[in-house]
């Protein structure tokens, strides 16, 4: 192991990082391990979260992934934490990263979309901690991070998700709950809300979103999206040592998108 690694604040931690096939969860994968960490990783999506593990041990990381899991079945997360538990005899950390949105503005959407995006936006992170609550129990510690949206705190005019600041706003108070229950055992639980994020996508990538957002995001104080790796170097901040007397709360990472009215 490098010297790097050996001094690393996460250094054999074990992080289990949901979405490991999508932007944040790989970048999270990746930052993590180069910091000492062992990485847990799932997705649905087989191809791409394969691609992270690849990429993660070719930096000299350690890491392995189970793909496909649908995460937001109880038999699914089981299994998941029984493989770090099997593995590596505990779980430090749980990143509750992995979503999905079912898109359709309010007037055209169906009761499908409500479900689905409940299910796998709010649901998945229910079902992921409660499977990993009993190791952390027995440890005596852990840390609870559920990423969330600044659509829990503001609606976004034109996103066409119907329940997806509803669900947002869940996964907020979920997070407290959490923190309540889990305050007695020495388990943490905090939410992450991104505001607008840069996403360099190919032109083929669709998304109902693309267009339209730079106005909002020009009008945060910061006046540009977010990067990335600061939604990651943030959470990884959250989950580490250095913030042991963070828990119950919401911290958003949106460029003052949330917390300014602008007279221009």
């Amino acid at each position: 192991m490098s010297e790097a690694k050996q001094t690393a604040r996460f250094r054999n931690k074990v992080v289990l990082i949901s979405g490991t096939g999508g932007r944040q969860g790989r970048v999270a994968a990746m930052a993590f391990a180069m910091e000492g960490a062992r990485v847990l990783g799932a997705d649905i999506a087989s191809k791409e979260s394969a691609e992270t593990t690849r990429m993660v041990r070719e930096a000299g990381g350690e890491m392995i992934s189970l793909e496909p899991l649908d995460l937001a079945n109880p038999t699914d997360a089981e299994h998941w934490v029984e493989t770090a538990i099997s593995k590596w005899g505990r779980i430090d950390i749980l990143y509750n990263n992995a979503a999905g949105v079912g898109f359709a503005p309010f007037e055209d959407a169906t009761i499908e979309h409500w479900n689905y995006t409940l299910r796998n936006e709010l649901t998945i992170g229910y079902v992921t901690t409660r499977a990993a609550w009993p190791f952390f129990v027995r440890q005596g510690n852990g840390v609870v991070l559920n990423v969330a949206s600044i659509a829990g705190h503001l609606e976004l005019s034109g996103f066409p998700g119907v329940a997806h600041g509803v669900a947002n706003a869940g996964i907020q108070a979920m997070a407290r709950m959490f923190a309540a229950a889990g305050a007695p055992h020495g388990i943490r639980s905090v939410s992450l809300s991104p505001g607008l994020v840069k996403f360099d996508a190919p032109a083929s990538y669709k998304s109902p979103f693309r267009q339209g957002s730079e106005p909002l995001w020009r009008a945060a104080a910061m006046g540009r999206p977010g990067e990335i790796m600061e939604i990651v170097n943030t959470a990884m901040f959250l989950v580490s040592d250095a913030a042991s007397y963070i828990t119950g709360t919401d911290v958003a990472v949106d460029g003052g998108m949330s917390g300014i009215i602008w007279h221009r």
